[in-house]
Order: structure tokens, then sequence, then C-alpha cells
């Protein structure tokens, strides 16, 4: 076979993968066009019954602009008012890394600044183990309490959380992801007060 002909195949070859993907990516970008829109939708509707779930007085929600000196794990907070307009705490929006990956979650924090619910949104942990932090079972030990001290293996006191059975990681991530959404709403509320 010449050199010439070597050519033209290579040329040919590269043309018609070139087609492929085009073709693909035309296809990708037509679903993501019409999905993106669906998930976001129903990451929001996640979200609000998460900031509901975590904060049950609470029958308002209103995002707040986020101070620079916040922690850069919180996408968001949310002040949240009762249904008479009075402030009854803050939703804040977290993100903390744990073993298997990201852990997104909603803090509810009253306006005593203690954890009103804790509500895992995503998580990629691993199953049967880290997966537990949102069962009621841990993930309801936050509540009534503030910046949290310790992670223990059990007996936990009062500033303290027992961890899950072979999720240390994980146990010690969503208590990280709760103190920095404690700390944000500490600093929400003392602005709030002011007001």
């Amino acid at each position: 076979m010449s050199d010439k002909n070597n050519q033209t195949e290579i040329i040919k070859t590269g043309t018609i993968l070139f087609l492929i993907t085009a073709v693909a990516a035309f296809a990708l970008a037509i679903v993501n066009s019409v999905t993106a829109p669906v998930i976001e939708g129903n990451n929001a509707k996640k979200q609000a019954a998460a900031m509901k779930n975590v904060l049950k007085d609470a029958a308002e929600f209103s995002q707040l602009t986020l101070d620079s000196q916040i922690d850069k794990s919180v996408s968001a907070i949310y002040s949240a008012k009762n249904a008479q307009g009075d402030l009854v705490g803050v939703c804040v929006s977290v993100t903390s890394s744990g073993y298997g990956g990201d852990i997104d979650m909603i803090v509810g924090v009253s306006t005593d600044k203690k954890v009103t619910g804790v509500d895992i949104i995503s998580q990629s942990e691993t199953a049967g183990l880290g997966t537990k932090a949102a069962e009621p079972a841990f993930k309801d030990q936050y509540i009534g309490k503030g910046k949290i001290d310790k992670v223990v293996k059990s007996g936990a006191k009062e500033n303290e959380i027992d961890a899950i059975s072979g999720a240390t990681i994980t146990s010690k991530a969503v208590t990280k992801g709760v103190n920095t959404a404690v700390s944000a709403a500490e600093e929400v509320l003392a602005k709030e007060a002011l007001k």
C-alpha cells in the first residue's frame, strides 16, 4: 500500500470518527437540555422538603446573602419564619467531605443556636455503613445541641456524638458539617438580632 493510500485511509477514518463524535455530542446536548431543568426542579423540591423537615415551626424560607466570612463549604443560608412572620431560626446548606465523597446536608438551627434537625440531601458513603448517617438513629443525636466537641465510639455525653460503627470518617464528616452550619447560623442570627 502506498503512502498516498495510507494518508487517504487515515483521513477517511478520522472523518468518520469526527462525525460519530459530533453526533454523540449533539445527542448528549439535546438530552441535557431536556433533563437539566427537571433535575434542577427535583433538587429544589428536595431541598425545600429538607428545610421544612429540619425546622418544622417554619412556614416561610428566604435565602440570605452569604457573608464573605462564612465558611466556603456553606452554599446557602435561609432565614425561617413562622406563620406569624417571626424568625424561628435558619437553615444552612453545607457540604462536608466524607469517606466516599461529598456529603450535602441541610441543618436547621433555632434562634437559641441549637440544632433542630439534620437532613442528608446527597452522599456517596459506603452502603450499610456510612449511609447510616441519613438514618434517624444517627442524625437525631444532633437535635437540641450546639457545636459538637467530639465524636466517640459509644456513651456520648452532652456535646458529643456516638459514631456509626465502622464509619467513623463519615460520622466525623457529618459532625464537621453540622458544626460549620451552627457557626454560620450563629453569625447570621447575631446580625438578625441587631435589625
